[in-house]
């Protein structure tokens, strides 16, 4: 149970009635659905949105003045979208004027937030105009509050000092199965990575990717859907318009041939991303994604524009294992089988991955899950009370994870500490396996990862300094994460060329034409007609390709006369290949 000095301190900053409390908490999140349900009244109101596109058009009539101006533009929670005019027309023409001043300041911000992808609040109502019914501006202004916290300095300084008093840590309770968790069972490592995954990053350096792969059915939405979602800003992109390269990137403007519509990514900027499914992804969506993942921004190129946009956003790659995939036949390492070409380049991005068939080790996973299901679906009694509590958990962590996001921990004199942390994990065969392109070469990525891990944790804890708890939970963690992807990928088989399909085949013609000593023996019609069964042609013959070396350099497959032996090797372990394969991406 949380200690009933914090459920008290962050009820009342929740409500206002704290001593350090200047107003409530508020609900503040992008939302047009008010104006939308005045469409048919015309009654004045307001939401808050980003502005997804912006036509300027000039109008010279009797009605309207000469030289007149009209800027038709939208505004998109995500959900919905409200096409809204602003002008300088006389009222005879349309309502809402405004002077030429003022429309040029609307359309700085509407640019800006086009651009940037930064949020709006509009104000007016709703009028015909060219036989359509649009949202008349009457105010606009950048909305400030997206990322700044409601939280001031001497509360977070209390809360933390509160934590302090009962020996608990921030961390602790962000973990808690009683505040976020309430709704999900989830391991701990799990848990830990969805909290950094929540941090907001500033900077391109703060970015923390996550990848979880497992088997269908799993709860991987629902960790989005129950944990992250109601937490802080996070969309899910899945098979659907927003995963293509125009929905993610932008797309010229139907509407307007000068300007590039907002994708998803920049909308999100300084927020969280999932993609959901994420093996159905396009192979040109990973290609312009890894520049992304590494800088926090992209350019874009359509017809003569050439614009850059800022996207510096956490992103989550949440998906399941090949269809054909099962435990006891194939090996784990199939399971990533789904970022194809771009595998080794994705993974060497992700500060943590885990790939496994489930979820939750823990053996009582299944009954802790039965008796989550049923709490969720009792909405009667005594549920409405704890309802409360959670929306008061999630309101009050959501702004402190926003006070959080903003501070810089420095690493002090805890340098030396961290670095040799670091070598420790080097020496790891997994870590070699995984990360090193040859004996004296490293992926020096990993280390500014391992890092931005440090730096996270000391952030949950509410510290702008790094401490040796800050190390220990980043190297355990990054250990845990590094052990799936060592059991469940041959990184070094990629780093040197070798397409994992090429893999996949490999290992099943071992299995189809296992000699009894771990090798593979057949004939040629009998291997054509297994190749063509398995439409692996291509493969095939990039594996005729593949020399190996050792002491007498010899081919992965050697043919005598009509009958083919496939030698077998350990994909995992492999660091050269003489000549290698043909598949150079």
């Amino acid at each position: 149970m949380i200690p009933k000095s914090i459920v008290d301190f962050i009820n009342d900053t929740v409500d206002g009635k704290h001593p350090l409390s200047k107003d409530p908490l508020e609900e503040i999140s992008a939302n047009v659905l008010p104006i939308v349900k005045t469409i048919v009244s015309g009654s004045d109101t307001e939401g808050i949105g980003v502005c997804i596109k912006r036509e300027i058009k000039g109008v010279s009539t009797k009605d309207s003045g000469k030289e007149r101006t009209v800027i038709e533009f939208a505004v998109s929670d995500g959900q919905n979208a409200v096409n809204c005019v602003a002008h300088n027309c006389d009222t005879k023409y349309l309502p809402g004027k405004m002077t030429n001043s003022e429309l040029e300041d609307v359309d700085e911000i509407l640019r800006h937030s086009i651009s940037e992808g930064f949020r709006i609040k509009i104000k007016g109502c709703y009028a015909n105009f060219n036989r359509k019914r649009v949202f008349i501006l009457d105010e606009i202004e950048k909305e400030e509050d997206s990322q700044n916290s409601q939280l001031d300095e001497n509360q977070v300084k209390e809360f933390l000092k509160i934590c302090d008093a009962e020996k608990l840590s921030p961390l602790d309770l962000l973990k808690d199965d009683t505040t976020l968790w309430s709704e999900i069972y989830a391991d701990e490592d799990i848990k830990l990575a969805i909290l950094l995954f929540c941090l907001s990053p500033m900077e391109k350096e703060d970015m923390i990717h996550i990848g979880f792969i497992t088997n269908p059915g799993e709860g991987k939405n629902h960790l989005v859907e129950r944990v992250i979602s109601p937490f802080v800003k996070c969309r899910m992109a899945g098979t659907g318009k927003l995963s293509t390269f125009a929905g993610l990137f932008g797309a010229m403007s139907s509407d307007d041939l000068g300007s590039i519509e907002l994708g998803l990514l920049s909308k999100m900027n300084h927020e969280r991303l999932v993609f959901s499914e994420f093996q159905t992804l396009d192979e040109d969506v990973y290609g312009e994604m890894l520049n992304l993942m590494s800088d926090g921004k992209f350019s874009l190129q359509k017809g003569k524009m050439d614009i850059d946009r800022d996207a510096t956003l956490n992103i989550g790659f949440f998906g399941n294992p090949p269809a054909y995939w099962k435990k006891g036949e194939h090996t784990q390492y199939e399971m990533l089988r789904a970022f194809g070409k771009y595998t080794s380049q994705i993974v060497s991005r992700l500060t943590l991955i885990f790939a496994k068939p489930t979820l939750n080790s823990d053996p009582n996973a299944p009954k802790m899950i039965k008796r989550k299901i049923m709490e969720n679906m009792d909405k009667r009694g005594k549920k409405k009370k704890t309802n409360k509590q959670i929306d008061n958990y999630r309101l009050f962590f959501r702004e402190y994870m926003k006070y959080v996001s903003k501070l810089t921990p420095h690493l002090g004199v805890l340098k030396q500490v961290i670095e040799s942390a670091f070598n420790e994990i080097e020496k790891m065969d997994e870590f070699a396996d995984a990360f090193s392109m040859n004996e004296n070469a490293t992926d020096y990525r990993k280390w500014a990862e391992f890092i931005n891990l440090i730096r996270g944790f000391a952030r949950l804890n509410g510290r702008d300094e790094v401490n040796e708890f800050d190390v220990m939970n980043a190297m355990d963690l990054f250990q845990k994460s590094l052990q799936t992807i060592t059991e469940t990928f041959p990184i070094k088989a990629l780093n040197i060329g070798v397409d994992v399909k090429q893999i996949e085949l490999h290992k099943r013609l071992l299995d189809e034409f296992d000699d009894g000593n771990g090798h593979g023996v057949c004939n040629e019609k009998q291997l054509q007609a297994f190749v063509k069964k398995l439409k692996m042609q291509k493969e095939w013959e990039e594996l005729l390709k593949i020399k190996l070396k050792d002491d007498n350099t010899s081919s992965l497959i050697e043919k005598l006369q009509d009958i083919y032996y496939i030698k077998n090797v350990d994909w995992k372990t492999i660091s050269e290949l003489e000549g290698g394969s043909s598949n150079d991406e």
